[in-house]
């Protein structure tokens, strides 16, 4: 399926790069921007496939007309053709690099498409094209908080308030940030939201999380209630204000709430293990033991969950499941803890490798991956050095165990494709740089990747097309030029 789609999508970028720019006529020219203002305004009008027909009308009548071609993208996304969209803002953008528009609305296909990290850097890239784009600005400063780039975030959420003061949505994210990194002025910046929108159930919610963390309960509480009223089902509400009423020991108002939530969200765990505490504060048992048990059905390794029943099961005198319960608690415990010493053998390796220290790197990794067989970012940086040292099987067996853990790992394919065409083993590594490119279509060095892979291969249409889409995203990119051009003349030459 995934290589069906990125076939699919190098046939369409292939088609669009097939004509000259220069190959209209005036007259066409003329034509086929009346089309596309034809185009324009049925899509105004909510014709969406009529628009689409003119679209693809103008840009038979002048291929070079970018904005015919970026609209066509807009449309083909609308209507959730995200491949298709793609390809053709990726046409617009080789007819014109700095079209901005076009650029930021790639952005959107690549976070659709599940392609988080090509987002970011497509975002990054329209930033600095136009540093005064608010809205950019805003889903950039998002991109990178998706990334746990909180610093860099909030930096650009900043830069979006100061160019749109007035806008709530942009003083929310930024309050939310803040609070994420637990800098106080956060709870400025959410009070600032909610009277921008008052109305807003989201921004009562956030304000209400901030208050809860800086220890105003009775505020809190207001601000979770203000939020269900405004949304009666707005779960996440509901288990806040459950969970806070619990701490005031108010059991039968916090049971109401959290039972509300986890009738709206069933698989809702926190809001089920917050549920369970408070049966077992008011010595149902069984309830307490029902919900402890679901909650660990939809997360087994919630470590409080299996506590907490561990202590509802002595309670009702069921001693043995107590037992097994407090046993599993403590392995999940120590299992989180070798995770956490894991996760600092890995940022220890990474500066090692900065230092050019890489026998003491690969040391620390390989620790990491004992100490926690389940960690794929272990898996991957180990595999990363064992490549670079030259090891390219090896290699392979490490980013394999990666995509074991996470299936969806674009970037795992990426480095087994270079760890196959290290070791001389052209096809394999197409295949594999194909699952990579179809998983995460607006990453450019996979791109490239691939485009020399295929050009290596001899299959010399799904390398120009793939170096016409590395042209499309790096107009300036010298090398993937003199290639496309290599590998035109060896397919005129068939």
């Amino acid at each position: 399926m995934r290589r069906a789609k990125l076939e699919a999508l190098l046939a369409i970028t292939l088609t669009m790069g097939a004509q000259r720019p220069d190959a209209a006529a005036p007259w066409q020219r003329e034509q086929a921007r009346a089309r596309d203002a034809e185009g324009v305004a049925f899509a105004k009008s909510g014709r969406i496939s009529e628009a689409i027909d003119r679209f693809r009308s103008a840009l038979q009548l002048d291929p070079a007309l970018p904005e015919a071609a970026y609209h066509l993208a807009l449309g083909l996304d609308a209507v959730g053709k995200t491949d298709d969209a793609i390809a053709e803002f990726e046409h617009a953008l080789r007819l014109r690099p700095d079209f901005v528009e076009a650029r930021y609305s790639l952005a959107g296909c690549c976070r659709k498409r599940g392609d988080f990290e090509g987002e970011r850097r497509v975002l990054a890239e329209v930033v600095r094209l136009a540093p005064d784009f608010a809205e950019a600005r805003y889903n950039y400063g998002l991109a990178l908080e998706r990334q746990e780039k909180g610093d860099l975030a909030v930096r650009q959420l900043r830069a979006a308030c100061r160019l749109d003061p007035r806008n709530p949505r942009y003083a929310l994210a930024l309050g939310i940030a803040l609070s994420r990194a637990n800098d106080r002025e956060g709870l400025a910046v959410l009070r600032n939201a909610v009277d921008l929108a008052p109305s807003d159930a989201a921004a009562h919610y956030n304000y209400a999380l901030a208050l809860s963390g800086a220890g105003a309960s009775s505020e809190a509480i207001r601000e979770f209630e203000t939020a269900i009223r405004l949304n009666s089902g707005h779960s996440d509400a509901r288990r806040g204000l459950g969970i806070m009423l619990l701490h005031d020991d108010r059991l039968d108002e916090a049971a109401q709430q959290l039972r509300g939530a986890v009738q709206i969200a069933a698989r809702d765990e926190e809001a089920l293990n917050n549920l369970g505490l408070v049966q077992l504060r008011l010595k149902d048992f069984s309830a307490a033991i029902r919900s402890f048990e679901r909650a660990i059905e939809l997360n087994p390794r919630l470590i409080k969950a299996h506590a907490n029943l561990a202590q509802a099961y002595q309670r009702a005198g069921r001693l043995d499941d107590a037992r097994r319960e407090t046993q599993r608690a403590a392995e999940l415990t120590a299992e989180q803890r070798a995770l956490g010493r894991a996760m600092i053998l890995v940022d220890n390796a990474r500066g090692r490798l900065r230092a050019g220290d890489v026998s003491a790197a690969m040391a620390a990794l390989k620790e990491a991956v004992a100490l926690s067989p389940g960690f794929a970012d272990a898996h991957f940086e180990l595999g990363r050095v064992i490549l670079d040292v030259g090891q390219p099987r090896e290699a392979i067996r490490e980013f394999r165990a990666v995509l074991n853990l996470d299936p969806e790992r674009a970037e795992a394919h990426h480095q087994i494709g270079l760890a196959l065409l290290a070791a001389g083993d052209q096809r394999m590594a197409v295949d594999e740089l194909r699952a990579a490119a179809a998983m995460a279509p607006c990453r450019i060095e996979i791109m490239r990747a691939l485009a020399d892979a295929e050009f290596q291969a001899g299959d010399w249409s799904m390398a120009i097309a793939q170096y016409r889409r590395v042209l499309a995203w790096d107009a300036g990119d010298a090398k993937a030029r003199s290639q496309l051009d290599r590998a035109l003349a060896e397919q005129a030459r068939r």
